[in-house]
């Protein structure tokens, strides 16, 4: 008996064989810092297809353990849509990237994790907000207390003082809010003329970006100063040209265990996610101290 296929069949096999291979193209993020190579000194994309992707994708902030992630993106530079995204390490396996469980829907960007991972600060518009960790999850956002309460890109110590970038009193720049008895105190700047700054727990250097023009284009580069004895900060110390190689390196981050410094850098229009070993922090220290 001479058999046929109907043109539904045919399409559910065809169909079948097309969700099969899309599975099996599908790339698996396994592992701390989803089991790409370790970098040396040269910096290399990060995460091809999960943090680094067509879209303009954000520095991100990982938990202590290294098991969780959140990371801001919008489908293109100039768009204002930008979300905070949030995954999770599953039986070694990380899952799919979902939309942060505070967002409110609106612009909500540069998400960063306090040194116990058990704070999540961010920005919504002007708004330095914050979110908690709970038994049953992450609370509902809420703004930070005056006088921290506006700015951008902010990063915590350890002590809980508060780096971030604003302007006060016509002077733009870096501002710490030093944290004592519970309450935030009076904004002092830390660097004029810079911006989106990561702090190490102990406050020892703070890594962040500085803007000129060149030749009529905007460029950014990388930079750290160090805490000096008396609670000064260093001169900036420019990274390595390695690192500020297009002029387009912005919102720097040290991984949580001190090994790795994150990026973002645009390459061929499209901005992406690099990462480097966190060396080059010590030499730059090595460099300042040199002049």
């Amino acid at each position: 008996m001479k058999t046929t296929f109907s043109s539904l069949t045919l399409l559910i096999i065809v169909s079948g064989l097309f969700s099969q291979a899309q599975v099996e193209q599908s790339p698996i993020f396994e592992g701390p810092y989803f089991g790409q190579t370790p970098p040396g000194r040269v910096p290399q994309r990060f995460a091809p297809g999960f943090l680094s992707t067509p879209e303009y994708d954000i520095t991100p902030t990982f938990s202590p353990a290294l098991g969780e992630v959140f990371f801001g993106r919008r489908p293109t530079e100039e768009g204002g849509d930008n979300k905070i995204y949030y995954s999770k390490m599953v039986k070694g396996r990380w899952q799919e990237p979902v939309l942060a469980s505070f967002s409110s829907g609106g612009m909500e960007y540069e998400a960063q994790l306090s040194v116990d991972g058990d704070m999540l600060y961010f920005n919504r518009g002007r708004l330095i907000c914050y979110s908690r960790r709970t038994d049953k999850g992450w609370s509902e956002a809420r703004v930070v207390d005056p006088p921290a309460n506006e700015g951008m890109c902010v990063a915590a110590a350890r002590n809980g003082s508060l780096y971030f970038t604003a302007v006060r009193n016509k002077v733009y720049g870096i501002f710490r809010s030093q944290y004592v008895d519970g309450r935030y105190q009076t904004l002092e700047i830390v660097s004029p003329m810079a911006a989106h700054p990561w702090v190490a727990p102990d406050e020892s250097y703070l890594v962040f970006d500085q803007y000129a023009f060149v030749e009529g284009v905007q460029r950014s580069k990388l930079y750290v100063s160090f805490q000096q004895g008396d609670g000064s900060w260093s001169d900036p110390v420019e990274l390595v040209k390695d690192i500020n190689a297009t002029g387009t390196e912005l919102i720097a981050k040290v991984s949580p265990d001190g090994k790795y410094l994150f990026f973002q850098r645009k390459v061929d229009g499209n901005t992406d996610i690099y990462w480097v070993d966190a060396t080059v922090i010590d030499e730059a220290k090595s460099l300042g101290n040199r002049k």
